[in-house]
């Protein structure tokens, strides 16, 4: 687990693009994905990490796994020293092995370290796995959110953090 450097960018942007809705473990995805050209659409804060979140204050952090990127995640402090956890995934073929959990326990550690006291979240009600996850971390329902376009339910999630 460490910080993103530049170099990594193209490959967050593959790893983002990956599916991740429904059951998602999938060893048959290779594990040297292809880098991304372009930014994801609809995720602008992918397009310039450094300013979106370690210039605010947060961190992004990559889990590498015999020198492949394989999970990302990042936070940037919100109201009330509040952690907003964003943009976190894990490689369908590395999945059910602890980089998820691992990836979760560094953010937090390091939003504690910045004296944020609490970490917020949102999933979407067609990730079971993902709310499933959540849950065991000890993540706690706070709020839903529908729109009329969706197919699905957004779910927010909230932990204490403790020092």
């Amino acid at each position: 687990m460490r910080r993103f450097l530049a170099a990594d960018v193209p490959m967050l942007w593959a790893l983002n693009a990956l599916p991740n809705i429904g059951e998602t473990a999938d060893p048959s995805v290779p594990v040297p994905l292809q880098p991304a050209a372009v930014p994801p659409a609809g995720f602008p804060d992918l397009g310039d990490i450094e300013a979106s979140f370690v210039a605010l204050g947060g961190d992004f952090l990559v889990a590498a796994l015999d020198g492949h990127v394989v999970g990302m995640g990042g936070f940037r402090p919100g109201p009330d020293a509040r952690a907003d956890i964003l943009r976190v995934r894990v490689h369908p073929a590395t999945r059910r092995r602890g980089i998820g959990r691992a990836l979760m326990t560094e953010l937090e550690r390091r939003a504690v370290r910045a004296s944020l006291r609490s970490a917020f979240l949102d999933t979407a009600t067609n990730q079971p796995e993902a709310m499933a996850f959540y849950q065991g971390l000890g993540y706690r329902e706070v709020g839903r959110e529908s729109q009329p376009d969706w197919t699905w339910t957004l779910v927010y999630y909230l932990k204490e953090l403790v020092p």
